[in-house]
């Protein structure tokens, strides 16, 4: 893994712990989050300082770990707001800013997943070692890009940002069962936090 990589994750992770401040329906303490994201931090910086199998390993399962712990934290989250929202009374600028940090959360953390997941990984990515599970436009177009390119974390963020907006893809097609599962789910959490979070925020404002 590069070192721009590491840092991407890096921004990604203190992104998700910034957003989580935000929300005021969160299911666990504001620690939790940032409890996270020093756990992935410190995993990366020893990978990058050993340059050992095993501690690459560990690295990957810690992304692995915070990424998917990460997608059902905010799904409960997404739960809990719906339900408090159904059996309480709430504020509307409490409700919208939980709602945006729930979108968000959702965009970036699916921007880990896919960036983990596809071929393998970063590392399998750049050596060719496995079968893509996105359809880049840019992988059959080799005259429109530099010799021997390869996805970047800012590419899975715009998959991720365009499936919470579009619910469907756009650039990037799904190629595997596992992509597309993934970005239904994405888009199913992304649908509930704009129709039933935000819209009611919104209607109470009115």
């Amino acid at each position: 893994m590069t070192t721009s990589s590491r840092l991407g994750v890096t921004l990604i992770l203190l992104s998700v712990v910034a957003m989580d401040s935000l929300s005021r329906y969160r299911l666990a303490p504001s620690w939790t989050a940032e409890t996270i994201f020093a756990v992935g931090v410190v995993a990366m910086l020893l990978a990058a300082v050993m340059r050992t199998e095993f501690w690459h390993r560990a690295e990957l399962l810690a992304l692995w770990t915070i990424a998917v712990a990460g997608l059902l934290y905010n799904a409960a989250n997404l739960c809990n707001t719906i339900n408090i929202l159904a059996y309480h009374v709430v504020e509307p600028a409490t409700l919208f800013y939980t709602g945006v940090t729930i979108w968000v959360n959702n965009v970036l953390t699916f921007t880990l997943l896919y960036w983990l997941m596809d071929r393998g990984g970063p590392d399998a990515r750049a050596n060719n070692r496995a079968y893509p599970d996105f359809d880049f436009p840019a992988m059959s177009d080799p005259e429109r890009v530099r010799p021997n390119w390869q996805p970047s974390l800012v590419d899975y963020l715009f998959i991720g940002f365009t499936t919470s907006t579009a619910f469907s893809p756009t650039e990037a097609q799904p190629l595997t069962a596992r992509a597309k599962l993934l970005m239904i789910v994405q888009s199913a959490i992304s649908l509930a936090t704009i129709a039933i979070v935000a819209a009611r925020a919104v209607n109470i404002i009115q």
